[in-house]
Formats: structure tokens, sequence, C-alpha cells
């Protein structure tokens, strides 16, 4: 079962993680087409990453009492609704609140990749199939970045957008599939 489970995380993920890519690096693009500065994308970035910092501690605690599995499923299908959101975001406060929300989401989703990682790997091969596990994402990944650069410059930036929402929610159906024993 943990070899299925295993499979199946890698599976979700790599689909996820490709769709995330496509928009990566060109949201400093996004932030100029709706007015801010580069100095904004780190201000950007921080309010994320400090949601994302200080809902992980509660996200770790709860999913240790409920499972993993309910926190990777719920914050998949968040991400693709609320990368939809980029669509409507018109000015620098719609994009903060977005990014905060994001955050937060964003560590439900890490803190349980991470911790259920850890529960369906053996320890005396851990390190070897983390390995694995990311050396597959990161090659997807890399395609993702470079087909998102060929999409947003053909397309703009609703097709990337409309991309990763759908893509995400397919990558639910394999979390769904996961057995988690409590």
């Amino acid at each position: 079962m943990k070899n299925k489970n295993f499979k199946l995380l890698l599976t979700s993920n790599s689909i996820a993680y490709f769709a995330f890519q496509l928009i990566g690096p060109f949201m400093a693009i996004f932030l100029n087409q709706i007015g801010g500065g580069i100095e904004n994308l780190g201000m950007l970035y921080g309010v994320s990453l400090l949601f994302n910092s200080v809902a992980s501690f509660y996200v770790g605690k709860f999913s240790d009492k409920i499972g993993r599995k309910p926190f990777l499923v719920i914050s998949s299908i968040l991400s693709s609704v609320f990368i939809l959101g980029y669509l409507y975001v018109k000015n620098l406060s719609q994009l903060y609140v977005l990014q905060a929300v994001y955050g937060i989401n964003n560590a439900a989703w890490s803190i349980s990749e991470q911790a259920f990682l850890a529960d369906i790997t053996k320890k005396r091969t851990r390190g070897k199939m983390i390995g694995i596990y990311n050396l597959i994402l990161g090659i997807l990944m890399s395609i993702g970045l470079m087909i998102g650069g060929m999409l947003i410059g053909k397309f703009g930036f609703k097709i990337i957008f409309y991309s990763f929402s759908i893509l995400n929610l397919i990558s639910v159906i394999f979390l769904v599939m996961i057995n988690e024993k409590k």
C-alpha cells in the first residue's frame, strides 16, 4: 500500500507542480500589468510566506490529528479556485489579499505533503525515495516553466490561470485514491 500511495502522490504532484510552474516566475510581469512595480514583488512573496509560516504550525498540528489526506485534497481544490482569483485582480490591494490567502492554503498543502511523504516511505530508503520524488517533480517543473513562458507569450496570462486550475483539479483525482490509515 505504501508504494501505491507513493505513486499516487507522485502522480498527483507531478501534475500539480507542473501546473504551478506555468505561472512561476511570470508573476513579476503579471504584477507589472496591474500597476505594481518590482519593489512590490518582494512584498507580495513576503506576505505569502508570512501567512504560510504562521499557518504551518497549525496545519502540522491538525494534520497529525485528522490525517494528511484531507489537507491535501482540500488545499488542492482551493488552489484551483484561488488561482482563478488572479483573473479578477485589478489592483495591488487585491493581489496582497490573494497572496495572503494563498500562503495559508500553501501551508496546508506543503506541510501535509511533506508529512505524508515521510509517512509512506520506509526509514531505510526514505532518502532514495524522496530523491526520486524530487527528481521527477523537478524535471516536470522545468518543463512547466518553459511551456508557461511560451503560453504567456502567445496567449497571455488568462490561459495559464485556467490551465493551472484545470490541471490542479485533475491532480485531485489521484489524491482521492490515496488510502491513508490513521
